[in-house]
């Protein structure tokens, strides 16, 4: 069972309610960022009895809008962003505080959701009031079709949101088959099916904001101004780099017929020493090897497919016709049989060999081959 979210824009009946939820927002969040400076300071189990001994009077004692329920879920959010810093091992020198005004509601804050409209609480005690949807026919079609679960409320650009995830059942794959992918930097992906994505336009857009971010770095400690646009900077980058792997992925699924798609597993790959120089560590950590397969990996049971990961041991040193080893230079791997494969096809089609053990290509992955596939942006959308 897979999710797909679409975000709705609510349309409020008056200015009244809207400013009674823009305030409950922002209650939501400092009672967040309250209860995580509790838990930073006093250091106590993180568990639910004991994050809300500490915490729940606190926070019923600093807000006014914020409902009991509303205390209850703040609490079991901070007890699971401290989880989450745990298991990634991150070192803590502040509280982590929360930005985004946003909340997940449950049912006894919202009723009669529907694909018009929905009720929330109002300013009015114990009355609930009905906001209506601004809605694309797409959405539509998703809550005629699939179940909806509890939405996430959120204040952006002036406009609250409603974001939706609908459950959505994976499709059965079509068959056994795989396609080996290689990630790398010079090239975005190359398949054991010969295609390859440059992502020139990605490498460019990364370069042009590493630029601008090395010239507001040295600002950013007297200048307000530096500051602020560095923030959005990073902001838009984070944007088009999620939008550009999403592209990427939707080309990758649509290129083969394939339902096993086989990557490697380059987990703490950028953490790991790295003798080949600065420029390209540089170059490998602007690549969002994670973000691929995250994206990669919610999307492919949605089309019959699914994703699977094998160690990247010497898939680049070995001849994928599992003959002598040759030697790799660069973008060529030359053979013992005086062959010049393509290094990084030779390398998707060792990564599918390792999953499958069954042949995954009839083509010779020979140098200057391979199938080139196009830009994902215009010229505009790339050069923003």
């Amino acid at each position: 069972m897979g999710e797909i979210t679409y975000n709705i824009k609510l349309q409020f009946p008056n200015p009244q309610e809207k400013n009674f939820w823009l305030n409950l927002l922002k209650e939501e969040r400092s009672s967040f960022n309250l209860a995580s400076e509790i838990v930073f300071n006093k250091h106590p189990k993180i568990n639910l009895k004991e994050v809300y001994d500490v915490c729940y009077y606190p926070i019923r004692n600093s807000t006014n809008l914020l409902p009991a329920q509303g205390a209850n879920k703040v609490i079991k959010e901070v007890i699971s962003c401290y989880r989450s810093i745990k298991s990634n091992k991150h070192n803590l020198k502040d509280a982590p505080k929360k930005e985004q005004l946003s909340m997940r509601l449950d049912k006894r804050l919202y009723s009669n959701f529907s694909k018009t409209s929905i009720k929330l609480v109002s300013s009015v005690p114990h009355k609930r009031i009905e906001i209506k949807f601004k809605l694309y026919d797409k959405v539509k079609e998703m809550f005629d079709k699939y179940t909806a679960c509890d939405p996430l409320i959120f204040f952006k650009n002036n406009s609250f949101f409603l974001s939706v995830s609908f459950k959505v059942p994976d499709l059965p794959k079509a068959n056994e088959e795989a396609v080996g992918v290689d990630l790398g930097c010079r090239r975005l992906f190359t398949t054991s099916e010969g295609k390859t994505l440059l992502g020139n336009e990605f490498n460019f857009y990364k370069r042009k904001v590493r630029f601008n971010k090395r010239k507001l770095q040295s600002k950013k400690k007297s200048s307000h101004s530096a500051r602020t646009k560095l923030n959005k900077l990073s902001h838009r980058e984070r944007n088009f780099s999620k939008k550009y792997i999403e592209l990427a992925v939707n080309e990758l699924i649509k290129s083969t017929n394939k339902s096993i798609i086989v990557l490697e597993d380059l987990t703490k790959i950028k953490q790991k020493t790295n003798k080949k120089g600065s420029s390209h560590n540089n170059r490998l950590s602007q690549i969002p090897f994670y973000l691929f397969k995250q994206i990669l990996s919610y999307k492919t049971p949605l089309v019959g497919k699914q994703v699977e990961t094998v160690n990247p041991a010497y898939t680049s040193q070995l001849d994928c016709r599992g003959i002598e080893k040759g030697e790799r230079k660069n973008r060529r791997y030359y053979t013992t049989d005086n062959l010049v494969f393509d290094s990084d096809w030779n390398a998707a089609i060792n990564i599918a060999n390792k999953f499958s053990k069954h042949p995954i290509s009839s083509l010779l992955p020979l140098d200057g081959k391979l199938d080139l596939m196009g830009r994902l942006l215009s010229s505009n959308q790339s050069s923003n």
